[in-house]
């Protein structure tokens, strides 16, 4: 037994773990492996897919199911299987996303809009569109017709995305309102200029619920900066924001912990858990 058997660290990437455009840091590295070391358990949750959260996390010793697609999938990362999907498109029995999508191309020229499937993030908008993002990342991304994705059936969707400014994206979600899809779907922020979509019902705190099924008994400290990361933070024993986190998401957290920058998941290993 080790000081940190029966304890479960669950961590937002952007703006949590890793400060906005930068990397880990060497003082969380050492923090999260000594937690793990420990005996405690260490997980990540996060709106990318597994792929592209590696290149961000190699090296951490992730040793518990961990939250990609903002909720729609639970996965395992030491042997790399997927536990758990929840598709977005699972219960459209009108196929009305693939419709959804028609219209935002049309009436949203500026946008980059992403289909996610379980293999691959298709790209919906032309190339001239692309989130300055995207070179930077760590994953396979492919332009994909619309009309390649709309049996939805054979190719579940997962999670649909758009990267927008601010004001573009309150019409579109008011479009998605009155298509009818906003009711299929959790939709939220994951940042001023992104608006994303999973199923109804899922988020990050969703899965926290699927990991103490995997893991009874554990004591889940979880920690984000964004609205996306509420409900995570809710459904953990205790939820931890930065300082610098949005406001909203500090009211939800039990607990507010230092700057991004200073290294929050140090801080919370020495202070918290």
């Amino acid at each position: 037994m080790g000081k940190y058997t029966g304890k479960m660290i669950i961590s937002d990437l952007d703006g949590t773990l890793i400060p906005r455009g930068g990397v880990i840091s060497a003082e969380n590295k050492a923090a999260i492996q000594a937690f793990v070391d420990g005996g405690g358990r260490f997980a990540i949750a996060t709106g990318r897919t597994p792929e592209a959260a590696s290149g961000y996390v190699e090296g951490l010793p992730i040793n518990a199911p961990s939250v990609f697609f903002n909720g729609a999938m639970l996965y395992d990362w030491a042997a790399k299987k997927v536990l758990k999907t929840m598709p977005l498109t699972a219960k459209d029995t009108e196929n009305l996303w693939p419709a959804f999508a028609a219209r935002a191309l049309a009436e949203f020229p500026e946008a980059c809009i992403e289909v996610y499937t379980a293999d691959n993030c298709h790209i919906v908008t032309p190339e001239a569109n692309d989130d300055p993002r995207l070179p930077h990342e760590y994953y396979r991304y492919a332009h994909t017709e619309l009309d390649k994705l709309t049996d939805t059936a054979k190719t579940p969707w997962l999670k649909f995305f758009a990267c927008d400014k601010h004001a573009h994206l309150e019409k579109y979600v008011q479009l998605a309102e009155q298509m009818g899809v906003a009711a299929l779907a959790n939709g939220f922020y994951s940042e001023d200029n992104y608006y994303e979509f999973v199923a109804k019902d899922v988020s990050k705190g969703s899965m926290v619920a699927a990991i103490r099924e995997q893991l009874p008994g554990i004591e889940i400290i979880a920690c984000g900066d964004y609205l996306n990361d509420n409900e995570m933070l809710a459904e953990a024993d205790m939820g931890i924001a930065p300082a610098n986190a949005h406001e909203d998401t500090k009211k939800i957290a039990d607990r507010v912990g230092c700057r991004v920058e200073e290294h929050l998941l140090a801080w919370i290993v020495n202070n918290i858990s």
